[in-house]
């Protein structure tokens, strides 16, 4: 489902792990998001994804224990995900806490 020439931004803002630069094709996102779920942490009861409305688009929203870890959106063209945007910076989640 990935285009082509898909690209993945991730925003960590300095407090928590994210990719730094841009990482762009197929095949390089593909490799970062298998590793992402080959190292992700592994937090005390697991974690919950639930799909939620973020910005009026349909937005994945990772709860650990301690909390929102990961909002994850997508940008879908002609049935394939051309960008994908994951905002990781707790700063900018604070807002989703209800």
């Amino acid at each position: 489902m990935l285009a082509k020439d898909v690209v993945l931004v991730s925003d960590g803002g300095g407090k928590a792990f994210a990719a730094v630069h841009p990482i762009e094709s197929r095949d390089l996102v593909a490799r970062f998001l298998l590793g992402l779920t080959r190292k992700a942490p592994h937090y005390e009861g697991g974690v919950h994804v639930e799909m939620r409305d973020i910005n009026g688009q349909t937005g994945l929203v990772v709860r650990s224990g301690d909390g929102i870890v990961t909002v994850a959106l997508m940008h879908v063209e002609r049935n394939s995900i051309r960008n994908l945007y994951f905002v990781r910076n707790p700063d900018k989640l604070r807002h989703l806490l209800k």
